[in-house]
């Protein structure tokens, strides 16, 4: 997937759900649900059991229906075995130069995380369509958001990382791009008792704040 492209999608859908499960079956599916619920981008985080799998299963699964990436991916292997598995952008948690040289040489988009302004300069210096604050919530939330989108206007900030239905609203007004959203959004509970159909719903309700739907 070209950057414009990404960009494109990111713009018009603004939320991402980043699925993280105790095993590959229930990662499969609660991305499964929120992709029911209405959200086009889903990433798996490559700590889960047999998350590249999950990723191959979804891209056959939902590929028509969502845009699928993995994510927290932190070194060449992992990139390597996510295009093999069919994700179509690489999500990382940090500013790595050789990660993103990777993705260039592999022709994949990548998500950069950082979470200082000299972190944030850095990413803008390498061109990589979107930088996501992460943890979110740790920086300061909507204020830093804030902040950094009024100090780097020219570039795509996203929150991630303490981002919930209760403050989504405020993120998107201090100016985020997008956001991402975990364990708020496949809460541990949820996942444990395979209530999945929660899972759609808070999907739908999380868009309607996000204005999308």
């Amino acid at each position: 997937m070209k950057d414009a492209e990404l960009v494109s999608l990111v713009g018009y859908h603004r939320v991402i759900a980043v699925v993280r499960a105790g095993s590959a079956e229930s990662a499969f599916r609660a991305a499964e649900a929120a992709v029911l619920g209405g959200i086009k981008l889903i990433e798996v985080e490559v700590r889960t059991p047999g998350s590249f799998r999950v990723i191959a299963d979804l891209c056959h699964s939902c590929g028509d229906r969502a845009v699928i990436g993995a994510a927290s991916v932190s070194d060449h292997d992992q990139v390597d075995r996510a295009i093999k598995s069919g994700a179509q952008f690489i999500s990382m948690p940090h500013t790595s130069p050789a990660l993103i040289e990777s993705c260039r040489q592999h022709r994949i988009s990548p998500i950069v995380g950082a979470f200082t302004p000299t972190e944030i300069a850095s990413a803008r210096a390498m061109a990589v369509p979107l930088v996501m604050i992460f943890p979110a919530i740790m920086a300061g939330g909507p204020e830093y958001v804030e902040a950094i989108t009024t100090r780097f206007s020219d570039l795509r900030v996203g929150a991630e990382g303490g981002v919930a239905p209760e403050n989504v609203v405020e993120f998107f007004e201090a100016g985020a791009f997008v956001v991402a959203m975990g364990r708020r959004l496949f809460t541990e509970t949820d996942l444990q008792n395979e209530n999945y159909d929660a899972i759609t719903e808070r999907s739908r309700g999380l868009l309607r704040l996000a204005g999308v739907v």
